[in-house]
């Protein structure tokens, strides 16, 4: 999401390319995939409709919908990594349980042992977040998403990516150029999977 200076901008880079690759997480793949989905989805489109349109939509769509040229999901392969399933299954009872835990206060005196197990796994949650600081330290490992499952939804997904970039550019071989566009948590890992594991240079 973006404002709307930003989103012009975004649309005008997506089309001067006629290749681009975009980010898209695979729901339909992965196990959980579309609750976490729905989690993440429905707080940004109530955002964006009390923003009364000025927060405006994704440059990933707006590359999806240009009528020339080829856009292509990077994250489309056969097989979906072990990790990245429990990941989807893990950020959605994340935030699940973050919604409910707001409510917990309102719940206690209707339903008090749900408003204290609510507490419970919510604090449960917090306390596990410390993981993620051994896990950032180690995110160039493939394995980095069993320290915290956070990190299998950047790490895991960047080489997916990576490896989608290179199908698309050998299945469109006389593209001159092509762009590609994901968020920018993903860059420093997938820029570094393409220099170290295939080839590319730093330009």
């Amino acid at each position: 999401m973006k404002l709307e200076k930003a989103a012009a901008i975004g649309k005008d880079v997506v089309g001067n390319f006629e290749l681009r690759g975009v980010e898209t997480f695979q729901r339909k793949q992965v196990f959980g995939g579309r609750a976490l989905g729905i989690v993440i989805s429905a707080p940004r489109t109530l955002l964006r409709a009390l923003s009364f349109g000025a927060i405006k939509g994704s440059t990933i769509t707006d590359a999806k919908q240009l009528p020339s040229g080829y856009t292509v999901e990077l994250e489309r392969a056969k097989r979906m990594p072990f990790g990245l399933h429990v990941t989807a299954v893990y950020m959605t009872a994340f935030f699940i349980v973050g919604f409910l835990a707001v409510l917990a206060p309102l719940l206690v005196t209707i339903a008090p042992v749900l408003a204290g197990l609510i507490t419970l796994l919510a604090l449960g949650f917090q306390v596990h977040m410390l993981a993620l600081v051994p896990g950032i330290l180690l995110r160039r490992h493939s394995w980095s998403w069993m320290i915290h499952p956070f990190l299998g939804i950047l790490t895991l997904r960047d080489e997916l990516m990576a490896a989608g970039t290179v199908r698309m550019l050998e299945d469109h071989p006389t593209a001159k150029a092509a762009v590609v566009v994901m968020g920018r948590a993903h860059v420093s890992g997938y820029t570094r999977i393409l220099v170290e594991h295939y080839g590319f240079t730093r330009a």
